[in-house]
């Protein structure tokens, strides 16, 4: 194997997909600046890191975007 393996957790599928990175996660409903989550959600933060970091070594297709749900991820309250 060369190089380093990566993967992108992203809130952007589509404009990811055109990049084509060869492991990729997507966070159903995730806000940009939000990636593994909002705020003070710790636990939530660590899940998604494991789930990218899982994708690694999870053999996939190449290129292939996988959409991942979380329903505990609450957005942040946007300015009043």
């Amino acid at each position: 194997m060369r190089g380093l393996p990566t993967v992108l957790i992203t809130v952007s599928p589509e404009a990811s997909a055109q990049m084509g990175p060869p492991r990729a996660i997507y966070p159903i409903g995730f806000q940009i600046g939000h990636v593994l989550g909002g705020p003070g959600q710790v636990a939530l933060q660590r899940q998604v890191l494991r789930d990218a970091l899982e994708r690694l070594v999870t053999p996939g297709e190449p290129g292939t975007i996988e959409e991942r749900s979380y329903p505990q991820y609450v957005p942040p309250a946007g300015p009043s």
